[in-house]
């Protein structure tokens, strides 16, 4: 399994692809209906929302007393997921939370620079992370650790920046 410190590298890199593409006002509104029913701008929002939730989670698991062991295990196919490397392509059911609300083009850009100051508050926390056991549930997927989320997120960023660039070429 891939460490903290990488996913986290991952999910930082993503972070800042999408503050990058949320510059560009003139591509945020491409849509390409036959790769996706999202805009590039919804696929923002989806990542924003995504990451929010996990790493504020995160935070507070970190904050509370680590449990002895581990309670809650990610399903086979999470497992799979996270050792692969990659989420397949498909329309997997979004958490209704993540769904994209239609964000001003300026409130996208300031999520993902709040999110770069969050992201970067973990930077100096990857050991504790790394021994975190305090789980959370993926809708579809199982339960995760902070270290896993982080993997999950990095991957997450990856499918979707794979999303965007097939829109932007289509």
């Amino acid at each position: 399994m891939v460490g903290a410190r990488d996913s986290f590298a991952g999910v930082r890199a993503g972070i800042d692809r999408c503050l990058e593409r949320a510059a560009d006002l003139d591509r945020l509104g491409v849509s390409a209906p036959e790769v996706s029913a999202w805009s590039v701008q919804d696929h923002l929002e989806h990542l924003l929302f995504s990451d929010r939730s996990v790493l504020d989670w995160v935070l507070k698991a970190l904050a509370g007393p680590n449990p002895e062991t581990r309670e809650q295990f990610p399903h086979e196919f999470g497992v799979a997921l996270l050792a692969r490397g990659s989420i397949p392509r498909g329309r997997g059911p979004a958490p209704d939370f993540t769904l994209p609300t239609g964000l001003a083009a300026a409130d996208v850009r300031t999520g993902f620079e709040a999110l770069r100051a969050l992201a970067a508050g973990l930077e100096p926390r990857m050991a504790e992370l790394d021994a975190c056991r305090h789980t959370l549930p993926h809708h579809v997927l199982g339960h995760f650790t902070p270290a896993e989320w982080l993997r999950f997120l990095h991957l997450h960023h990856r499918h979707h920046d794979s999303i965007i660039r097939d829109i932007l070429a289509a």
